[in-house]
């Protein structure tokens, strides 16, 4: 297993920009998680931002820097995403029977979705990836990890849609729920693309499911991952297909 250094805070406004400070510390290819309490400035993905109460959620952060020939292909800078989304999922579901795992799901690319006591689908995680380049060089790359544990209560423009571990009957703490992100960040570190990507696809269960695409009245099929991640569909009345690569533009027709 790769050996992780942690580093742990009251507050930050970001434990993505602290991991990627501290990161500059470090040799290539070593690896560094950053957790608090609290951030008064997380992101999301597409510019959102990630809300949450103190001491009730995980905020967590790895980051590793890369050396000249480190990442080589558009499918080495998305296994990133990948690695975290799964770490997530396992972690989460660690805490559950064997029976009620599939109730923890992955949602394209990266969120977290569980059934809560009234068996709606909500989202309990997401994962925000940045890489920070020079030139075309991929210097340094952060998985920024946030799960909502134990927070019961939303802002009214995410409570339609958010929900927590505790919500959705999983009573656990969020020390509880950071070591078992941790580990199993360790195990997904080690993983070769190929069976990450692998098992990407088939916890996002997305092969021939109806979706609808942000901008189209049509309905679309998605087909297959292509290697930098992104998602291909087709038109389900014509022959048309496109390229997605952002998980927002689409929703699936079957939840």
């Amino acid at each position: 297993m790769r050996s992780i250094k942690r580093y742990h805070f009251s507050e930050l406004p970001s434990t993505n920009d602290k991991a990627k400070e501290l990161s500059r510390q470090y040799a290539i290819n070593e690896y560094l998680a950053v957790s608090a309490d609290m951030q008064t400035g997380g992101r999301g993905r597409n510019g959102k931002v990630w809300l949450g109460r103190f001491g009730e959620n995980v905020y967590c952060s790895l980051a590793v820097r890369h050396g000249a020939t480190s990442l080589k292909t558009s499918s080495d800078l998305a296994s990133f995403q990948v690695r975290g989304a799964l770490a997530a999922l396992q972690a989460i579901r660690s805490f559950l029977s064997p029976l009620l795992r599939p109730n923890v799901m992955l949602k394209y690319p990266n969120d977290v979705y569980a059934f809560n006591r009234e068996r709606e689908r909500k989202k309990i995680c997401g994962v925000l990836v940045e890489h920070e380049f020079i030139g075309a060089h991929c210097a340094g790359s952060i998985i920024g990890i946030g799960i909502n544990v134990r927070q019961q209560e939303f802002p009214a423009e995410i409570a339609l849609k958010a929900s927590s571990l505790l919500a959705c009957g999983i009573d656990v703490s969020v020390e509880d729920v950071t070591d078992a992100l941790l580990r199993e960040i360790e195990y997904y570190l080690e993983a070769p693309s190929n069976a990450l990507f692998g098992e990407w696809w088939r916890e996002l269960a997305l092969e021939g499911v109806s979706v609808a695409v942000s901008g189209s009245e049509s309905r679309w099929i998605a087909l297959r991952l292509e290697e930098d991640g992104s998602l291909r569909v087709r038109n389900a009345d014509s022959d048309e297909e496109r390229v997605l690569t952002n998980g927002d533009s689409l929703m699936r027709l079957d939840w």
